[in-house]
């Protein structure tokens, strides 16, 4: 299997355990938090309007806007670039699958849907770490 479609695939499990994890966070913790750990890790439903930690929660359009364009410079970046490496190959889907993640929820909820949160971080979704993972291996391997 080639790093593209290796990549490929590791994205596409990126967004269907999204979407579940979502859908899941939805059922079952709209009226009840689940707290681990005396509040190491607590599992909650949080809609979050805004980008990255609730930042600007009244600009759906231009958050739409400039996901749309950051995926389409990813997009065009990674054809200019070898992605002969694997890890570079999967760095950019997993970076793309997480884009796309919440951008599904922005354009077709007006809302993303959070649900992690670790001790007192911001709460977060596996789309957010998926982008900061993404970036992460790119920056690495590049």
């Amino acid at each position: 299997m080639s790093g593209s479609s290796s990549g490929i695939i590791v994205g596409i499990v990126i967004l269907i355990l999204d979407r579940v994890l979502k859908a899941l966070s939805t059922k079952y913790l709209l009226t009840k938090d689940i707290v681990i750990g005396n509040g190491l890790l607590r599992l909650t439903h949080v809609r979050n309007p805004g980008a990255a930690f609730g930042f600007l929660p009244s600009q759906r359009g231009l958050i739409i806007f400039v996901s749309i364009l950051a995926l389409i410079f990813i997009i065009r970046l990674f054809r200019k670039v070898s992605y002969k490496n694997l890890y570079f190959s999967i760095g950019f889907w997993v970076l793309i699958a997480g884009i796309l993640g919440n951008l599904f929820d922005r354009i077709f909820l007006g809302y993303v849907i959070d649900y992690v949160q670790i001790l007192n971080s911001p709460i977060f979704n596996i789309s957010d770490i998926a982008i900061l993972i993404g970036m992460a291996i790119i920056l690495f391997f590049s």
